[in-house]
């Protein structure tokens, strides 16, 4: 019987943090799904070959301020035609007004 009244007293405690907590259940419910999807997407993903440009075929770009040589398909480039290899080096060349 007193097994019963203990039980009793978990699942009307249970009911209180539930109703007092429910926003932030809620949300740990949602970002735990969002997770899970992630996780889905991301082993499915590893099966499928991306099609990609062959590193060895795409033309290689000298940065105007390091001078690091990087492909083209991932400079970053201004409207003069100047080519750079990260922000850093973009925002180091920028001039400020």
């Amino acid at each position: 019987m007193k097994w019963l009244i203990l039980l009793g007293l978990l699942v009307i405690l249970a009911a209180i943090i539930g109703a007092r907590y429910r926003q932030q259940i809620k949300m740990a419910i949602y970002v735990w799904r969002m997770f899970s999807k992630m996780r889905r997407a991301s082993s499915a993903g590893e099966k499928q070959i991306d099609k990609q440009e062959n590193p060895k075929d795409a033309a290689l770009v000298r940065c105007a301020k390091c001078g690091v040589w990087i492909p083209q398909n991932k400079s970053l480039s201004l409207r003069s035609g100047s080519l750079f290899c990260s922000t850093a080096c973009l925002e180091k060349t920028a001039p400020i007004n």
